[in-house]
């Protein structure tokens, strides 16, 4: 690859009157030496990035006008610029004033008026001691586009070197997005920015950065302590500059802010893009693409779930923002917790799909949840959230690297699980199919204990899930309930909803057309296939109706060889522990053995309760090694 095709890092642009020394400056730098003898333009100059300081492949454009050349080429040339360089003559008070009049209009019509690419203003010839910033001063006064300016001589080499540093610094460390000039104080997105930053190195949630915090933040984003006189120092100077800065021997979060806005003051803002970078922001102040949606491979047939290390971090978000100890999180706690996200989290319609206590505050149960259901049906929602709660740099101590994919297990192929007849699966989907006012909101709000006073205040619009833990031989499982979106049976299923782990058809018994919405559904996507299924008779302390279908439901499940109608009575609603959501997840862990279901069915319930046939069929898998 040849330096003209090679893309740099950072792209400066010198510009300025002719006789300035603009290749002078140029040549001084390559050859370490002043050089009598200068083209009258160099071609770009490419500097490889293992020779600079900070890193970076850095390209230097000298754009002399050449006879042939229009102000047009120019402005194109300007327009490809990271950094613009005016280089001025300090012995040539007409190039001074060309600064204002010719050059820095010139980069306004390439950027226009409100721009944020940096602009030194370079005084070349300084080879005397005379200081000429009287002039130039106003100058970077009313022009707030100019970063800096630098008096050098490529005679003498004086500061040579330092222009094309400040130039790159200006560009992988611009000022601008932190640093508000006329008002002299931190951008609203840097403020915004560094208080996220604050909140999650506050691991204690108290307010303040103890010097144990304060030691973890500076090892996270520096690689070293502090230490205890630099500690000191550090807490002296803010409080000289903040009153409200440090209390209790703490830094509070007006006197972090008032340290990173002391380092940009200082010419030091490299420390705060230090800081800012380690927590994911790029120079716009914005999370990266890559910090907040890292590649994930998920295979067909696998689906994705909390790692240990996932949900060893949410568990303690919540131990950290249950202020009150009291196993749940209110409106307050919860708004606290997900402040740093950029929008709400947990809104009401989520709220209802998950536990809460009689007040409606989301419990513990309820929290884990929420993850675990998010991770499975939106995964890149759940790594997006985790990014923004700090999952990749504050998990498990300073100094971890890595991203939002460690909080995240792809499970094994369902088909590999149905072959080796076991799986290590946490949460399983159930769908629930049924026909309109058939109940099934209220067997869905029963599974997170919501009774019918509780569904007569859900509106039609709500989540279409509903998660908790269910009991699956002493071991906990998350079972995942999802009402299908259909009107008739005419409409179809998606993909997404038939993988589904285990099916329950509900049906109203007083309803002479309810059945008939299963049955075709049944047999339109679920029939010879081997995903367990499950007809559930609601509503049954009323009158039951013939059903309007070629056979009636217990004629049906047994043509199939289905399990008989579970019944769903009154009793049930609002009990998260029924034996219905336990058989649902069981049968959804053990889809091999759905036909065990209806043969113990078949033979046994006629005689035993279905409890007693649960605990039988627990005999069952057990004896089976399972």
């Amino acid at each position: 690859m040849t330096d003209d095709e090679v893309v740099a890092d950072v792209r400066i642009v010198l510009i300025g009157d002719s006789g300035c020394g603009k290749t002078s400056l140029v040549m001084s730098l390559l050859e370490d030496e002043f050089v009598d003898h200068v083209p009258k333009r160099l071609d770009r100059v490419l500097i490889p990035a293992d020779v600079t300081p900070e890193n970076v492949t850095t390209s230097i454009v000298d754009l002399s006008l050449k006879e042939n050349e229009d102000e047009n080429w120019l402005i194109s040339e300007i327009k490809a610029a990271n950094v613009i360089c005016v280089v001025y003559s300090v012995t040539d008070d007409a190039t001074i004033d060309r600064i204002e009049k010719r050059w820095l209009p010139l980069v306004r019509q390439a950027f226009g008026d409100c721009h944020d690419v940096p602009v030194l203003l370079v005084g070349n010839k300084s080879d005397g001691p005379a200081n000429h910033t009287d002039k130039i001063l106003p100058i970077m006064e009313s022009n707030t586009e100019v970063e800096t300016c630098v008096e050098c001589s490529a005679r003498t080499m004086k500061n040579v070197s330092e222009i094309f540093y400040y130039a790159q610094k200006a560009v992988v460390y611009p000022t601008r997005p932190l640093y508000d000039a006329d008002e002299k104080q931190l951008t609203d997105k840097a403020r915004k920015a560094l208080i996220r930053v604050f909140k999650i190195c506050d691991r204690d949630n108290d307010g303040y950065l103890n010097d144990t915090e304060l030691n973890d933040f500076q090892k996270l984003c520096f690689g070293i302590p502090l230490t205890s006189t630099a500690l000191e120092d550090v807490k002296r100077a803010v409080s000289d500059g903040c009153p409200d800065g440090v209390v209790d021997d703490s830094l509070m979060l007006p006197g972090f802010l008032y340290l990173h806005l002391l380092f940009i003051e200082r010419g030091r803002h490299e420390t705060t893009w230090a800081v800012l970078r380690k927590f994911g922001y790029e120079t716009n102040l914005k999370l990266s693409e890559e910090y907040l949606y890292p590649r994930l491979q998920v295979p067909v047939g696998c689906s994705t779930e909390l790692s240990p290390e996932g949900a060893q971090f949410v568990c303690a978000l919540f131990e950290k923002y249950d202020e009150d100890k009291d196993g749940c999180l209110s409106p307050s706690e919860l708004q606290n917790l997900f402040s740093v996200c950029p929008s709400p989290v947990i809104t009401k319609d989520t709220i209802l799909a998950l536990e809460t206590n009689p007040r409606g505050w989301l419990t513990y149960n309820g929290y884990m949840a929420y993850w675990n259901m998010t991770t499975l049906v939106n995964v890149t929602q759940t790594m997006e959230q985790l990014a923004y709660l700090g999952f990749p740099v504050g998990r498990s101590g300073p100094g971890r690297a890595g991203n939002s994919i460690d909080a995240i297990r792809v499970t094994r192929e369902r088909k590999k699980d149905l072959e080796e007849k076991g799986t290590d699966r946490k949460i399983f989907q159930c769908l629930v199919v049924g026909a309109k006012d058939a109940g099934k909101t209220v067997f869905m709000q029963s599974l997170v204990g919501r009774g019918m006073a509780d569904v007569a205040t859900i509106g039609r619009r709500h989540s279409p899930y509903v998660i908790n833990r269910v009991k699956v031989k002493e071991e906990s499982k998350y079972l995942l309930l999802r009402e299908v979106d259909v009107l008739s049976p005419q409409d179809a299923l998606g993909s997404a909803e038939t993988a589904a782990d285990v099916v329950a058809f509900l049906y109203d018994v007083s309803n002479p057309d309810s059945f008939a919405f299963c049955a075709t559904l049944y047999q339109k996507y679920f029939y010879r296939t081997k995903t367990p299924c499950v007809i559930i008779a609601t509503k049954v302390e009323r009158e039951e109706i013939e059903q309007r279908w070629q056979v009636q439901p217990e004629e049906f499940c047994r043509q199939f060889e289905l399990q008989r109608p579970i019944k769903f009575s009154n009793s049930q609603i609002g009990v998260s522990a029924g034996s219905v959501f336990e058989q649902l997840a069981t049968m959804a862990v053990y889809p091999h053995l759905r036909r065990v279901f209806y043969l113990h069915d078949s033979n046994l319930l006629s005689k035993i309760t279905f409890g007693a046939a649960l605990v039988a069929l627990a005999g069952f898998l057990v004896l089976k090694n399972l």
